[in-house]
């Protein structure tokens, strides 16, 4: 009895959700076993028994040519995109033919009436069907009795699978990993987002406070009645109005809120128990019912370290999250040539003494800080050259490297910024004298006053000798009188 490719493809439907194994072939060949427990736990071994690809809920592993798993935390926020053949194609092949009335454009259109035919000695039945996509046409078939696919072929590849079991209890160590592994390295991935991630999988694993109540309001609509007898069919929905309920532990303090956050206004705020919560909301909510949310939270149990302790850990993070901003403003190991020229454009601050580390990050942070008072939403923008093969760079030598070429002035730490107790940075004209420049002269300025001096420098809004005359006796720029 012949069937009809909907029936085929509900057949194949059956299959969503069953656990599956399978041996796997390819052009003829045997080429490993996959195990698929749905909906994204995989475990792939090649024809010698050695897995090579496993996938769980929070892990995938891929073998790289050089034998080693290479490991990736999934995200959600991660787009992998496949090429050639994947076992997956034939275990999740449902998901490439949309039923007709779910809304969604058909890629895959049959062009012939099913044929009986056999794979690796199942019974099946072979349907071929135009892609929407470039390829042409893809032959598929459809195991008689089990309805998974048995093969898909594309010209001259086909892929098939032989010995299907479905619906077997997986032992979960098929689908982890002890052996030899790397990180990838996804240069895509900013570590700003991988911060954000790991973030969001702590928070997905933190005990939450539980809310039993939330204000409602109740809508009755009639769809159907008597008006002789009182008869009525009501519709009833209920609605309930959106909010953020944010808490922390009284005695550390009230976190940073974020800038969407703080634009929601704030409703009510009621510590219970070592918990502060705090209800924000676009929607006006009573003050009362504000009272009986909070009321009904089973709260969760506060973090076992003392509020002493979580705060000395906070003061930790944010010093080391400062020194790392700090290490990569610092650029470390540039190459001075490498910003002259075409790339002149940057304001330089070279490091000449190597002397005492410590002093020239401080001085780099202090250079680098917005300004006080009114001027605080100023600071200086600059590109820091720290390497060592500049030791003791002279003037005269730094002028010769750079010729007639941009930048037109640099900034450098040397001896005196590092010993002197003001740190004053020596400026440096460095432009070409045809056009006006004062070339090699100098000028010193102390760190506050860093973004005074490269504001105007980098915008031609003053000359150097501005600079120059408004010093102090002793060579020193501290500001405009």
């Amino acid at each position: 009895m012949s069937m009809t490719w909907p029936q085929i493809r509900g057949l194949n439907y059956s299959t969503m959700g069953r656990s599956v194994r399978a041996d796997m072939w390819c052009d003829d060949t045997f080429t490993g076993r996959v195990w698929f427990l749905p909906p994204t736990t995989w475990r792939i071994e090649d024809a010698a028994g050695e897995a090579t690809y496993i996938e769980n809920d929070t892990d995938e592993y891929r073998l790289a040519d050089d034998g080693v798993m290479v490991h990736t935390a999934k995200s959600p926020n991660r787009f992998v995109m496949t090429s050639g053949a994947a076992p997956w194609q034939l275990l999740q092949a449902y998901a490439t033919w949309p039923l007709e009335d779910s809304g969604t454009e058909q890629r895959l259109v049959p062009t012939g009436l099913p044929r009986p035919v056999e794979v690796r000695g199942r019974a099946g039945w072979q349907v071929q069907l135009a892609d929407a996509m470039p390829g042409g046409e893809v032959t598929y078939v459809i195991d008689a009795e089990l309805g998974i696919v048995l093969s898909r072929s594309i010209g001259s590849q086909v892929m098939e699978l032989a010995k299907p079991h479905f619906d077997e209890d997986f032992d979960p160590a098929l689908f982890t990993w002890i052996g030899p592994v790397r990180e990838e390295e996804d240069r895509f991935i900013t570590p700003a987002q991988r911060e954000y991630e790991a973030k969001a999988q702590a928070l997905a694993q933190m005990p939450r406070p539980q809310v039993a109540w939330l204000p409602r309001t109740i809508e009755v609509q009639p769809v159907d009645g008597d008006p002789r007898t009182g008869a009525m069919d009501l519709q009833v929905t209920a609605q309930y109005g959106y909010l953020t309920l944010r808490q922390w532990v009284t005695e550390v303090g009230e976190p940073e809120i974020t800038w969407m956050q703080g634009q929601t206004p704030l409703r009510h705020r009621e510590a219970i128990g070592p918990w502060t919560f705090e209800i924000r909301s676009h929607n006006l909510i009573d003050s009362d019912d504000c009272a009986r949310i909070i009321g009904s939270i089973v709260p969760a149990d506060p973090p076992a370290t003392t509020a002493a302790q979580i705060r000395e850990m906070l003061d930790r993070d944010t010093a080391e999250r400062a020194d790392a901003e700090l290490s990569e403003m610092l650029g470390t190991g540039r190459h001075l040539d490498d910003y002259l020229g075409d790339r002149g454009g940057d304001s330089l601050f070279i490091r000449t003494d190597f002397s005492n580390g410590a002093a020239w990050r401080e001085v780099a942070a202090a250079a680098m800080a917005a300004g006080e008072g009114d001027e605080s939403e100023f600071m200086a923008c600059l590109t820091c050259i720290d390497n060592p093969a500049n030791d003791g760079l002279s003037i005269s030598d730094l002028l010769e490297r750079i010729g007639d070429r941009p930048p037109y002035y640099v900034f450098i730490a040397d001896t005196t910024t590092i010993t002197d107790p003001e740190h004053p940075i020596l400026a440096v004209d460095t432009g070409p004298a045809d056009s006006g420049h004062g070339r090699g002269q100098t000028v010193r300025v102390i760190p506050s006053q860093m973004w005074s001096i490269e504001n105007n420098l980098s915008l031609a809004n003053m000359d150097f000798e501005d600079f120059a005359d408004s010093a102090g006796p002793d060579g020193v720029y501290r500001g405009f009188s």
